[in-house]
């Protein structure tokens, strides 16, 4: 079921996004081509169940999901870092419209979002926690 979940979100996302990158896989920024990382990159990444409802007859049901979202990005060599910054929040804003449309999981919460602080530029990433009811 959570990987059923996490495979409907990025089925979702990859229709609402379809300029950016939409991924399982975390990886590396060199890990990435460069053309993928122009567009941005959106990678969904588990990182814990909690919550269960456990009274009897529902032991270990009901979880949540945590998911880390992560969004990765490259600008021209040329870019300043509040340039790269604005992307990070340009991107961010994509995907929090995502959380407002009809989802793919029984509800999505947007908790934080964690940016790069423009200490990577001409690189930016930021990193979303959310939590998911499959």
């Amino acid at each position: 079921m959570l990987k059923t979940a996490l495979d409907n979100l990025k089925t979702a996302l990859a229709a609402a996004m379809p300029t950016r990158v939409v991924t399982r896989d975390l990886r590396d920024f060199a890990q990435h081509p460069l053309s993928d990382l122009e567009a941005g990159v959106l990678t969904l990444v588990s990182h814990r169940e909690a919550g269960y409802a456990n009274y009897r007859g529902r032991e270990a049901d009901l979880g949540k999901l945590s998911v880390i979202t992560v969004g990765q990005l490259k600008m021209p060599e040329a870019a300043t870092p509040s340039e790269v910054e604005d992307a990070e929040f340009a991107f961010a804003e994509e995907t929090k419209t995502f959380l407002r449309t009809a989802l793919p999981v029984e509800a999505a919460v947007l908790l934080e979002t964690r940016f790069s602080g423009q200490l990577d530029a001409p690189y930016g990433w930021f990193a979303m926690d959310w939590e998911v009811w499959p």
